[in-house]
């Protein structure tokens, strides 16, 4: 069911990253997977159960072929800086250009994901997507306060993976905004910053569906594995 009643929605897709181990294959976002590729996959399912919003395509790597090659009716911008920056100031480009959006979903330009993930999605507070078996092991993971369904932190070596897929609102998107506009946090991980709203006092409810289907393409196999979601 599309939201349509939640209006002033942005999107941003940060997709800037080399990825060197999928380097061969060009900008992740392309990759094809099925019969469609990464991003239009996504944009798809955006469109079809969140409805009309701002989406924001953040290239870096290979730019101008991935700016080319997606739909042109989305915005999109490059960030420059890719090979010494990280998704933090592709982030923060994306709020530049979004920057009077209500409510923001960031969802990770490499993410094969189906449309369970997208209808779980809670639009009506702050909160993060938590993956299922499918995101690797090797994935950020989530300390949660299972008894309020809240986030407590972000960290490696945990059985409850982070599924790259965030919303803010309020006080959390103005933090976002601060963070991520700041040239010191340029380098920093999304993760990184997401712990440092929590820091500062903000909140994020934790989104837990045993249909929520993710794969993080980070080398071959995973895109096999991104085929069996959208089959």
């Amino acid at each position: 069911m599309k939201s349509d009643k939640h209006n002033n929605i942005g999107v941003i897709i940060p997709a800037a990253g080399m990825g060197r181990r999928m380097k061969s294959y060009g900008p992740k976002p392309l990759i094809q997977i099925g019969n469609s590729t990464i991003i239009k996959n996504q944009i798809s399912l955006l469109q079809t159960y969140i409805g009309s919003t701002a989406l924001v395509l953040v290239c870096g790597f290979k730019a101008t072929t991935l700016m080319n090659e997606t739909p042109q009716y989305i915005l999109k911008i490059e960030n420059e800086r890719y090979e010494e920056t990280n998704v933090a100031r592709s982030i923060g480009l994306g709020l530049r250009v979004i920057a009077t959006a209500s409510k923001v979903i960031v969802i990770y330009g490499d993410l094969v994901f189906n449309s369970a993930t997208i209808k779980s999605l809670d639009l009506e507070q702050s909160s993060i997507v938590v993956a299922g078996p499918d995101m690797g092991e090797n994935e950020v993971g989530c300390i949660i306060d299972h008894e309020h369904q809240q986030l407590s932190n972000l960290m490696y070596d945990l059985p409850y993976k982070w599924g790259q897929i965030a919303i803010f609102m309020g006080k959390e998107l103005e933090l976002l905004k601060h963070l991520c506009w700041d040239e010191k946090n340029y380098t920093k991980f999304g993760f990184e910053i997401i712990n440092q709203i929590l820091y500062k006092g903000g909140s994020f409810k934790c989104i837990q569906n045993p249909n929520i289907k993710i794969v993080d393409i980070d080398n071959s196999k995973d895109i096999e594995k991104a085929k069996e979601i959208l089959l």
